[in-house]
């Protein structure tokens, strides 16, 4: 639901005006719909992050009961982080939905997004995106689109979701 929620904030601030509903039912390839002026278009949602990483590890003792700690590498995100794009929507992409060609796909890129570079996403994003009626990426507080124009919109470039003063209270 985070995910929907961030993206369709990105969506509207960046692209048009829109809704979302929500599926909370696990009984179709749709996890979320997105609703604009031209219609309603059907997304699925994956996670990007570095190989090997699980949500949530951080969160759990290691099998020795000391907590797991990630180690601090700032740059890794910008420089892999295209990679990792890919690489989910690769995944995704072998799943072979039935109808693919129609589904919208959301990335969320749950890693250091530090300096991430939009034309390296695409170029690494674009192919694998291809089998999808479009792909979007979304990170801690920006957002794009990889691959063609879509008729959802599209948005060739990282933007923010919120500005600086806007960023939610935890």
């Amino acid at each position: 639901i985070w995910c929907a929620d961030h993206f369709g904030i990105g969506y509207e601030r960046n692209v048009a005006p829109c809704g979302l509903w929500v599926n909370t039912e696990q009984d179709s390839d749709t996890d979320f719909v997105l609703r604009i002026e031209q219609g309603d278009f059907p997304f699925q949602t994956t996670v990007a992050d570095m190989p090997g990483r699980r949500m949530g590890d951080e969160h759990r003792p290691d099998p020795s009961g000391a907590s797991r700690l990630l180690p601090y590498e700032p740059g890794r995100g910008s420089m892999e982080g295209p990679d990792w794009i890919a690489a989910a929507i690769r995944h995704k992409r072998a799943i072979r939905y039935s109808d693919a060609s129609s589904l919208n796909l959301l990335v969320y890129a749950n890693f250091a997004p530090n300096g991430l570079n939009y034309k390296a996403i695409a170029r690494k994003a674009a192919e694998p995106a291809a089998a999808f009626a479009s792909a979007w990426v979304v990170t801690d507080n920006e957002i794009c689109s990889v691959g063609p124009a879509a008729s959802c919109g599209h948005l060739h470039a990282l933007l923010r979701i919120y500005h600086p003063d806007e960023w939610p209270s935890l």
